[in-house]
């Protein structure tokens, strides 16, 4: 079993991280691939120096590609080699070795197809974490919770996880490239039923250098969100056990549509007409019991199919 793990490291400007990363790893004795996305600082010659004193497989990308493509590639090359499971990791130091021998003690045990971390328990953020990265995971986690239809899986934009190297086919032109990457793979594993495990892993914050573009991150979370939530909807409606609350889903984006239309027609009445057919007051009310509608109908959903999923679906207490 343990011929079957390897462990994929993203280095981009990582060179004051990357040694003692490689150093922690090595302790696992397990094929190690790195990928330096085209570093402007020293990591690539450190790596190039690195490979005298460490075991492990360097690749370099020609340009900057980003984090989602480097992690695609690592995927890839690990799932030629004929590894089953690669366990991702930044080279910036910012996870600890007991994190990473947790996911291969699991994958050992329980053979998980998909081990995530999750940062945002008791103990679980060392130093003080950016205000941009807490606000975006908390509403990451949010929009993943709804496009699921589960309640247990947090800290989507984590970037600690272990996945089966099958999951490459599912990377396809919508997997974003750069941010956002952790989000599409944790909503695809969950799509595909696949057995999952979340940790409660430990994020050190010191000196690392944030790429992360706060709207960016939000328009790739936002599209990723509609993207798979009408990909589940097709998804259920083929699945017998699913059938119900993919009709409930259904209803939920009618009546929100309809709700999208009353907001419009108050809009359009109140600034704009001259005189109406209805009351403004009478559309308010119907406006208001359509919300009512849309919550209850939302509820009834994720009720629905939250007990499905979570059957295969476990965390760490």
């Amino acid at each position: 079993m343990k011929d079957q793990i390897a462990i994929g490291v993203l280095a981009y400007n990582v060179a004051d991280y990357v040694e003692e990363v490689l150093s922690e790893i090595q302790e696992f004795k397990l094929e190690v691939y790195v990928i330096d996305d085209a570093s402007t600082d020293d990591t690539a010659e450190l790596l190039e120096k690195l490979k005298n004193k460490f075991d492990f497989k360097l690749k370099k990308n020609l340009k900057n590609s980003g984090a989602g493509y480097s992690t695609k590639l690592l995927i890839d090359e690990a799932l030629n080699d004929g590894y089953k499971f690669l366990i991702k990791v930044d080279g910036d130091g910012q996870f600890e070795k007991a994190d990473i021998k947790k996911i291969i003690d699991l994958y050992k045990r329980d053979n998980y197809n998909f081990i995530k971390s999750n940062r945002f328990w008791n103990g679980g953020i060392k130093g003080k974490i950016p205000k941009k990265r807490l606000f975006g995971n908390l509403f990451a986690t949010i929009l993943l919770q709804i496009v699921t239809g589960t309640n247990k899986l947090y800290d989507p934009l984590n970037g600690l996880f272990g996945v089966s190297t099958e999951i490459a086919k599912d990377l396809d032109k919508y997997y974003p490239k750069r941010y956002g990457y952790p989000f599409y793979i944790t909503a695809v594993s969950v799509m595909n039923e696949l057995k999952t495990f979340q940790i409660n892993n430990v994020v050190k914050y010191e000196n690392q250098k944030s790429n992360l573009k706060p709207l960016k991150v939000l328009a790739i979370l936002l599209r990723l969100s509609v993207f798979f939530y009408f990909k589940k909807i097709k998804i259920k409606k083929s699945i017998g056990i699913y059938q119900r609350s993919a009709f409930l889903d259904l209803s939920f984006l009618t009546s929100f549509f309809i709700t999208l239309y009353l907001i419009i027609q108050v809009i359009y009445i109140v600034n704009f007409a001259s005189y109406s057919l209805i009351a403004p007051r009478t559309i308010l009310i119907i406006l208001f019991l359509n919300l009512v509608l849309n919550l209850v109908i939302f509820i009834l959903s994720f009720k629905e199919e939250k007990a499905i999923r979570n059957v295969y679906i476990d965390c760490e207490r």
